[in-house]
């Protein structure tokens, strides 16, 4: 529980802050106008704390839609895209790391069954499989790269095919972050063609390959021999 206490009192912390200003506690400033504000008058300090910032905030499971949205809003829509799904594969890969100096013995232990369910399914075409998760937009990333870590996927592999899942999605958020700084609704209508085009991808994609992997699998290991 010790090694739970940093994360948990730092996502406390960021949790707070942030809704400090959502809430207008500290006046008539919002998060995105402190953002804007951060980056035209400090762009030398900006950069750093905005990557340092976005990336402990993804590895500790905040939504990426929020940081697409924030992405769009400062960059644009293509760029601010990029730099979110860069910054939450990132994100991604720091959450592995901490599974592995963590250890999780525990967890292993107690949901041995799944893990070796999940590597069986994943150790093959890893990126692909990992790309068809990030593509749909249901379940939890942060529960994703812990279950990746615990299964000992392929890290390059898991970078690689989250950057490519994400990027539909984030490409979404960034460009309404984008239409709302600028006003412009065809920025808002790209948004939602990125919506149908990541969704049905991800599902035509699940239903052509993932599913009847995961059901052969399944099959398996309920006609496997107990041990």
């Amino acid at each position: 529980m010790k090694s739970l206490t940093k994360p948990l009192l730092l996502t406390a912390v960021l949790t707070l802050a942030f809704l400090s200003l959502h809430l207008g506690w500290w006046g008539p400033v919002t998060e995105e106008v402190l953002l804007q504000q951060l980056f035209q008058q400090h762009w030398t300090v900006a950069w750093p704390v905005f990557v340092l910032g976005s990336v402990i905030y993804t590895a500790l499971g905040g939504p990426r839609q929020v940081l697409a949205f924030s992405c769009g809003f400062l960059f644009g829509g293509w760029q601010g895209g990029l730099i979110g799904t860069l910054l939450t594969g990132v994100g991604a890969m720091l959450t592995m790391l901490a599974v592995h100096q963590l250890g999780f013995d525990w967890v292993r232990q107690k949901h041995a069954q799944k893990i070796e369910l999940i590597k069986a399914v994943l150790a093959e075409d890893t990126w692909i499989w990992i790309c068809v998760i990030r593509l749909i937009p249901v379940g939890s990333n942060l529960v994703t790269n812990i279950a990746a870590a615990l299964s000992d996927l392929r890290p390059v592999a898991v970078f690689f095919g989250s950057l490519l899942g994400y990027l539909p999605q984030m490409l979404l958020f960034a460009y309404a972050g984008s239409g709302i700084a600028l006003h412009d609704s065809s920025q808002l209508w790209m948004s939602l063609v990125m919506l149908v085009i990541s969704t049905g991808l991800g599902l035509y994609l699940y239903h052509h390959g993932f599913k009847q992997r995961l059901q052969r699998f399944r099959k398996e290991h309920a006609h496997a021999p107990a041990h």
